[in-house]
């Protein structure tokens, strides 16, 4: 079994965060989508992991080369299809986690890292998406609507994590105006830091 874990954090682009038009221009969801990728890129850093940025975006991948991540290109067939490809492209343990959590951690990636090395592991969405699968190996994803129920059916076995550092997102105008305004997640207000 590799030493290393694998953070694997798929990025269509910075252009899109489409459902947040109504209260954000282009510009601000570009830079919310930046800051976003640059949180999650940072703890997995400060977390020991070997980050792989999985996108077909030339903007993204230039940013992640800046910021020596690995790259993996998405085959541009869907999340699931682009899932496979990047577990492919590591060994050992991995974690799948969405760009979108404002809450992320060094430790809340780093446990599961841990949890990793022996369970798979699932975070659902406030939605009941999934945000984060933990596992060693191929995996059966089935991201789309109500993709929770469907990874945990599929199994049963393996290690749920319901937190806050990786459960919230920012989906909606909702999400970003709770969030923004009880200040829990400082990468919403930093959108410009660089991964440290």
């Amino acid at each position: 079994m590799s030493d290393t874990t694998s953070l694997i954090v798929p990025i269509r682009d910075f252009a899109g965060m489409t459902r947040l038009r109504s209260v954000l221009d282009a510009d601000g969801r570009e830079r919310l989508a930046r800051g976003l990728a640059c949180a999650i890129v940072t703890a997995g850093k400060h977390a020991g992991l070997s980050t792989t940025v999985v996108t077909a975006d030339d903007a993204v991948s230039a940013w992640a080369t800046d910021n020596e991540v690995s790259v993996v290109v998405d085959p541009e067939r869907g999340l699931n299809a682009a899932a496979s490809v990047a577990v492919q492209q590591v060994s050992g343990p991995w974690l799948f986690v969405h760009a979108d959590l404002p809450a992320v951690t060094a430790s809340s990636l780093g446990a599961v890292a841990e949890l990793a090395r022996r369970s798979t592991v699932l975070a659902p969405s406030m939605d009941g998406g999934t945000n984060l699968i933990a596992h060693n190996g191929p995996f059966p994803f089935s991201f789309g609507e109500g993709s929770f129920h469907r990874h945990l059916a599929a199994v049963p076995d393996a290690t749920v994590v319901a937190s806050a550092a990786l459960s919230i997102e920012v989906d909606t105008p909702v999400h970003l105006d709770a969030l923004t305004a009880s200040k829990f997640a400082p990468s919403l207000t930093t959108y410009d830091q660089p991964v440290q």
